[in-house]
């Protein structure tokens, strides 16, 4: 018979559901289970490989409470994020792994809170949009602010794969992640909301490729079906300006200058942050660039950075233009709208890979007067959103973003290859009979009505002349009979 010790611990993991009753009962059933140590039990249950190395430290320390929270059976601890911890735990009925983000009661202070954190989450991080990466879940327990992310299985953020491809981005292929960003932005921005972080590093691309580099070392790259999202919607804090206390060079280089000397979150700062992120992709590495923190606030504040086209002269020019343009330091010397981007850098896409028609408005996530954030005064009123589709590309090449470079190029010969043959087209054989028959039927319209115009010119159709009856002559003889009342 198991102690109370052991005794209490299954039922806490059964409550908890750390364990599954069926679980439990199994465990108890087995004739080698320790039955009176609980550290030989979690040493046991480690073998097994029914806990984890996190789970049976917390039981032998005891620390049960960190076994689970809000429902979510915790498995291990992934280190600090912005304003707390992230652990990696599981779905309480799927048993998927997803990632639990615990935030601290002052982790907002003093220019945020975490209701509306929480609510933000709530209303713009669960939107089902295809380049969102989406919440699962997201409120405060005992107390405590907490948000649940899916833990995507194969993907990478832009940031890191730059870096392990060694090489700048084709222009198309960085068009085509724009729009797509662009287009996740436009279904934020559109119910009011904001993300505030637009960077490469919040980028996810997935899924990847392996490749096999000479030296023998690998290195991933997008798979030809990979698909671009973005992350952390929702749970952006509200920080002070970033002058009074600076983040990380990888953060502060994306941030619009609004943001360096006040706490203004809004659409436009967005589309710096993605024009930013666009600039990196294509040039190697972000607008601005500097040795100190004081620097580079300096650079973001006034200056503009290296002309696009200078730094990649086979960039079309007029997309290194538009890209600029994005990253204007003034709010309204920049592209207002998300849609504006799409429609700017859709003209870049190779041909086939956007939608041509608008599919139906995706539908909220919650009612928009459950969310706290007003909608901005520019935004433009919602419309119906073009969902991205699968891009389809060539195989991938020995070098490069697992695309072919000169696909662009191609895809638009093709379409020009396929609009010539489509007008040089033959008529088919049912065609041409269906064509003789209406000629004939026409000719033969044609001759009745010249025929009926002849006849009615030479007055086959006049009436004949119309015969007037005479009166006959008066007699004027003497046996003329006289009017009465008349004499002779």
């Amino acid at each position: 018979m198991p102690s109370d010790s052991i005794a209490g611990f299954l039922d806490h993991a059964k409550s908890t559901r750390v364990l599954f009753p069926e679980q439990v009962e199994q465990l108890i059933r087995q004739p080698d289970v320790p039955q009176s140590d609980l550290t030989a039990l979690c040493s046991y249950l480690l073998e097994k490989g029914v806990l984890t190395r996190f789970q049976a430290d917390a039981i032998r320390e005891g620390r049960g409470q960190d076994l689970s929270f809000g429902s979510y059976p915790v498995i291990d601890e992934i280190g600090p994020c912005f304003g707390g911890i992230a652990y990696r735990a599981l779905h309480p009925s799927l048993r998927t792994p997803v990632v639990l983000r615990r935030f601290s009661a002052d982790a907002f202070i003093p220019t945020d809170t975490a209701s509306d954190m929480v609510n933000r989450a709530r209303g713009f991080g669960m939107l089902p949009h295809p380049n969102l990466l989406p919440l699962l879940d997201a409120g405060v327990f005992q107390g405590q602010a907490y948000a649940v992310l899916d833990q995507p299985a194969d993907a990478s953020d832009l940031g890191s794969l730059l870096k392990e491809v060694g090489g700048a981005m084709p222009a198309f292929l960085a068009a085509e992640y724009g729009w797509a960003i662009a287009s996740a932005l436009r279904a934020i921005h559109e119910r009011g909301g904001w993300h505030g972080e637009v960077r490469p590093g919040l980028l996810l691309v997935g899924p990847l490729s392996i490749k096999t580099n000479a030296d023998g070392t690998t290195s991933r790259r997008p798979a030809p079906n990979a698909t671009v999202r973005l992350s952390e919607t929702g749970l952006i804090p509200i920080r002070p300006p970033a002058s009074v206390n600076a983040p990380g060079a990888d953060v502060l280089a994306y941030l619009p200058p609004e943001r360096l000397d006040t706490n203004v979150y809004d659409p436009r700062g967005d589309i710096y942050g993605l024009g930013a992120s666009l600039y990196q992709l294509l040039a190697g590495r972000p607008p601005h660039v500097a040795a100190t923190p004081e620097e580079l606030l300096k650079k973001v504040r006034t200056s503009a950075p290296a002309m696009l086209s200078a730094v990649r002269p086979d960039v079309p020019a007029d997309l290194a233009a538009f890209i600029t343009r994005m990253i204007a330091v003034r709010p309204e010397d920049r592209p207002q709208t998300a849609i504006e981007v799409q429609n700017s850098l859709a003209r870049f896409c190779r041909p086939g890979v956007l939608p041509a028609v608008p599919t139906p408005g995706i539908p909220m996530a919650m009612p928009v007067s459950a969310v706290t954030a007003a909608p901005m005064p520019y935004a433009s009123p919602p419309v119906a959103h073009a969902v991205p589709v699968a891009v389809s590309v060539e195989p991938p090449e020995p070098d490069g973003w697992g695309v072919n470079p000169n696909a662009f190029a191609d895809a638009q010969d093709e379409s020009a290859a396929d609009t010539r043959q489509t007008r040089r087209r033959g008529l088919t054989n049912k065609e041409k009979s269906r064509s003789k028959i209406w000629i004939a039927v026409g000719l033969c319209l044609h001759l009745s009505a010249v025929g009926l115009l002849v006849a009615w010119g030479v007055g086959v159709f006049d009436a004949p002349p119309e015969t007037v009856p005479t009166k006959p002559d008066k007699p004027t003889g003497p046996n003329q009979k006289q009017p009465r009342g008349k004499s002779s």
